[in-house]
């Protein structure tokens, strides 16, 4: 940091205030979230000194207060114009700050709502009420935290310190990232993630994060576990930063230290009161001083543009070498997730990197691992987009079981070339090559037609082919192009391929199955999921958002034909799943996706064999015997969202494609 009284290249130094860092700037029209005022931090050296040579510890409930830099933060945003939300835990202190803010500016906008980081559910609950509020959102700042706390567990069951710091404020940033995307697109105004860290980042476990050991009580510190939710912070800002620039949304995102800060809350600890007394003084900020840095990332014009970046004292400063660790910050953001998806707190499911779930099968398995043992003799299976990737391996593997495989391709030379490699390594397996351009409906007639006048039975229908991320294009037939490659030709194509398959289920005695091949990109489509209104409107389409819309549409028509099978007592389940991060050509049409890729993506994508494994499982394992309806990953089940698991918007988005597919 910079010496207390020299300014840096910002023109503020420790002693500037948050008030003198937002001077002139006018905030109005600005929506901005603040949790609630956390740890104020006695200085973590001098913290760590006291810990070490006096013995004594604070309590969490020691380290909150009803005022501080969160309290702070919100008055100078709302002084500078902003419409503040304060996200607190106790909504009876929170009503207290915000009427002392109003007796000094009676115009401030504020609103308090009850949030508690210990709890992911209300977070979930908190998330869920401010949307539903229909506000913008510009600014989300990530402030509340607890410090040294004596090892204890959230209401989730996990570690207190990294649940709250870190875990809580993740699963936060993720259900109102949307919002603030949508604000930033509407607004034209770049949105700003600030996330409170701390020099104790610097003070982790000597690994950074315990992922193998988050819960471990045996070899807990609450200064290193402190240490470990801080670093957690930056790398989550930073991965933030990362992904925010792939998909080139306006929206930053960075992490701070908000200085040491002297505060009444040591007045119980007599002994540490008085070393803080006499050293504090010279080395320790005020209030004012404290919130400084976080009111200037959020608001000051000088970090406009600037993401990825590590604050002190109003200034760019430098996060330790685990900070800027980018597989690190990856492997925390793959591990938040397992810890904020529902579907990893339900007993038995699995989690990542390769622990297995119910199923006995994980993220590392390969197709030929979940299919070991299975024979698909007298089966046969068409596989869409079986010409390159995780259909090829589909393909390959069905093969290797025994199953006749029909291979669905665009280019059918491409796919003869697939059919002889197949057939040097298996010369007994059967496999035929048709045409099939899913971008076309004639295609998919002409296709359906040759299929069902062939003779063959179908068993199993794999809907794998798809395009991902493409710039606004129209299919042959006059439908955004994503929508109708990877949703509705295969709903078309089910359609017209139904009855064959109810005919060999029945003639066989044996389940048919049909596996669409959806993507976790579902959970991000656009608002309200599916856009029927303006299903091919160019002005508000979004290559990303337009996926999701795709994907999710794929989720829904496997959930709506499992209810419509079951009504019927047809002897065919059908469901979807998610193949996981795979590094194929899916991403030729963005530059961006694909060079990462093709650079960081190969040590965290999994590859070929392991994308291909869920859709192998799903469509031949004895364990999904009478399963329908359900979203797989990683060759278990697992959970959709909430736009997934809609009934009625299935319905709604099959008598909306029932017209599109009609001649």
């Amino acid at each position: 940091m910079w010496p207390f009284w020299w300014k840096g290249p910002s023109g503020f130094s420790p002693r500037s205030t948050a008030e003198q860092v937002t001077q002139g700037i006018d905030a109005t029209g600005l929506t901005a979230i603040v949790t609630e005022s956390g740890p104020l931090q006695m200085g973590f050296i001098l913290e760590l000194m006291i810990y070490h040579i006096l013995g004594a510890r604070l309590s969490t409930s020691e380290w909150r207060a009803s005022s501080g830099i969160g309290t702070e933060t919100t008055r100078v945003l709302a002084l500078r114009g902003a419409h503040v939300v304060m996200a607190v835990r106790n909504v009876e202190s929170g009503r207290k700050v915000k009427e002392e803010i109003l007796k000094e500016f009676p115009t401030a906008k504020i609103d308090v709502m009850h949030l508690d980081l210990n709890s992911m559910e209300s977070v979930r609950k908190f998330a869920s009420e401010f949307i539903s509020l229909g506000l913008p959102l510009n600014l989300l700042v990530n402030n509340a935290g607890i410090m040294a706390a004596p090892f204890m567990l959230s209401q989730d069951n996990i570690e207190m310190q990294f649940a709250t710091n870190h875990v809580g404020h993740f699963l936060l940033t993720d259900l109102v990232l949307d919002t603030m995307k949508k604000t930033a697109l509407e607004s034209d105004r770049e949105g700003r993630i600030v996330i409170v860290s701390s020099e104790a980042h610097r003070f982790a476990y000597s690994e950074g994060i315990r992922f193998d050991k988050i819960n471990d009580e045996s070899g807990y510190n609450s200064i290193w576990a402190y240490g470990q939710s801080k670093l957690a912070n930056v790398l989550h800002a930073n991965e933030l930063t990362r992904r925010l620039k792939e998909e080139g949304v306006n929206i930053t995102a960075n992490s701070l230290h908000p200085g040491s800060i002297m505060t009444n809350l040591l007045r119980f600890h007599s002994v540490i009161n008085s070393v803080v007394t006499m050293v504090g003084r010279f080395a320790l900020k005020n209030v004012q001083q404290g919130a400084a840095t976080t009111c200037y990332v959020a608001l000051h014009p000088q970090v406009k543009g600037v993401s990825g970046e590590y604050f002190m004292d109003s200034n760019l400063s430098k996060a330790s070498s685990l900070a800027k660790d980018v597989e690190l910050a990856k492997k925390l953001w793959d591990f938040s997730l397992s810890l904020t998806n529902p579907k990893y707190s339900e007993p038995g499911n699995m989690g990542f990197f390769g622990k297995k779930g119910p199923s006995g099968f994980s993220s590392s398995s390969t197709a030929e691992e979940v299919t070991e043992g299975i024979d698909g003799s007298g089966l046969t299976a068409i596989v869409t987009g079986a010409s390159s990737g995780i259909g090829t391996e589909t393909a390959r593997v069905l093969a290797l079981r025994g199953v006749h495989v029909v291979m669905a391709v665009r280019n059918v030379d491409s796919g003869n070339k697939v059919r002889e490699e197949i057939l040097k390594e298996i010369p007994s397996a059967k496999v035929e090559v048709m045409e099939l351009d899913l971008s076309s409906m004639s295609s998919v007639r002409e296709f359906a037609s040759k299929y069902n006048s062939s003779g063959f039975p179908l068993n199993i229908l794999i809907n794998n082919a798809g395009i991902m991320a493409s710039p606004y294009l129209l299919s042959k037939d006059n439908i955004e192009l994503q929508f109708a490659t990877n949703y509705l030709s295969h709903f078309l194509l089910t359609n017209l391929l139904l009855d064959n398959l109810k005919n060999t289920a029945r003639e066989s005695n044996r389940e048919g199955r049909i596996v669409n091949l959806s993507s976790s990109a579902h959970r991000h489509p656009f608002p309200g999921g599916i856009r029927f209104d303006t299903i091919n409107d160019e002005a508000g389409y979004g290559s990303i958002k337009a996926y999701g819309q795709s994907k999710l549409a794929t989720l829904l028509h496997a959930n709506e034909l499992a209810r419509r099978f079951k009504e019927e007592g047809v002897n065919i389940t059908a469901n979807s799943l998610h193949p996981g991060g795979i590094h194929t050509n899916l991403f030729r049409y963005h530059t961006v996706l694909s060079g990462f890729a093709s650079t960081i993506g190969r040590f965290m994508f999994k590859t070929v064999p392991q994308g291909a494994a869920t859709t192998c499982y799903v469509a031949l394992h004895p364990q999904v015997n009478g399963v329908s309806g359900k979203y797989f990953e990683d060759c278990n089940i697992s959970k959709s969202s909430a736009y997934g698991q809609d009934a009625e918007l299935a319905k709604k988005l099959w008598e909306f494609s029932l017209p599109l597919t009609n001649p």
